[in-house]
């Protein structure tokens, strides 16, 4: 993932110097949570999970694991079970690199949505409305495995 260039997942809006991710705390609840990935509470309350839910389950928020950046670790380092991880809750108009799946050919302004099939992971969403939106590609690339793509949230 870093291969490509990228070192962070909260990019943050281009026009406040003074902004500031919406942190979230939980307990990594499964192994190999990587930074980027979208996660999820627990249905136990317990912790953060990957995010699994199919995209035509609408009204989740998009939240993103974060990279430890407490202990020098890097967006290619994953959580794992019984930590203390930090995710970020995006808002709209926020940036942030996001896990996209493998083979997803984008262009800036492309639509994204869920991927239920590889869990924490973002694929083109529908154009007929029967999936729920979560964000925009704000970069044209096809991606060859899954790798972090820089996306806005609506």
């Amino acid at each position: 993932m870093s291969a490509i260039g990228k070192r962070v997942i909260y990019v943050g809006p281009a026009d406040d110097a003074n902004h500031k991710p919406l942190h979230i705390e939980g307990i990594a609840t499964e192994a190999g949570i990587l930074p980027g990935a979208v996660i999820d509470y627990a249905a136990s309350g317990a912790g953060l999970e990957l995010m699994d839910d199919a995209a035509t389950v609408f009204g989740k928020p998009l939240r993103v694991a974060d990279k430890d950046q407490m202990r020098t670790k890097s967006v290619d380092d994953a959580w794992t079970v019984d930590e203390n991880m930090v995710g970020i809750d995006l808002r709209s108009g926020e940036f942030a690199n996001v896990l996209v799946a493998s083979s997803q050919a984008l262009t800036t302004g492309l639509a994204l949505t869920r991927n239920a099939t590889i869990p924490g992971t973002l694929v083109i969403a529908a154009a007929d409305g029967t999936e729920e939106i979560l964000c925009q590609s704000d970069e044209t690339v096809t991606t060859t495995t899954t790798q972090l793509v820089r996306v806005k949230k609506l």
